[in-house]
């Protein structure tokens, strides 16, 4: 991947193999926000999925991810926005539209 991101190889490696360990390899991930814009620093680690969960699923999964995360790269502020797959609300169209996909 280029380096158009400010998340370290290891990071993206965390990111991507968590999302398909909980989500399913059917998982798509796109980081949004600061860590997109290379003139920022700091800042939370803001992640778009898009994956197939029963609605009352979401909450477990959404918390089995950040804490499998949280265990491999280490306590971080990181934002978590889940949607079913094509979502076209605002906050999906701006993730998608601005952000990078990661897997």
């Amino acid at each position: 991947m280029s380096k158009k991101i400010r998340l370290t190889e290891e990071e993206i490696k965390a990111i991507v193999e968590t999302a398909k360990e909980v989500f399913g390899e059917e998982v798509k991930v796109w980081l949004f926000g600061s860590r997109v814009d290379l003139n920022k620093r700091g800042g939370d680690i803001d992640l778009y999925i898009e994956a197939e969960i029963p609605k009352g699923e979401i909450l477990d999964k959404k918390l089995t991810f950040l804490v499998k995360l949280d265990e491999k790269i280490g306590e971080q502020k990181v934002d978590l926005i889940i949607r079913p797959p094509n979502s076209e609300d605002e906050i999906s169209l701006t993730a998608k539209g601005s952000g990078v996909r990661l897997l």
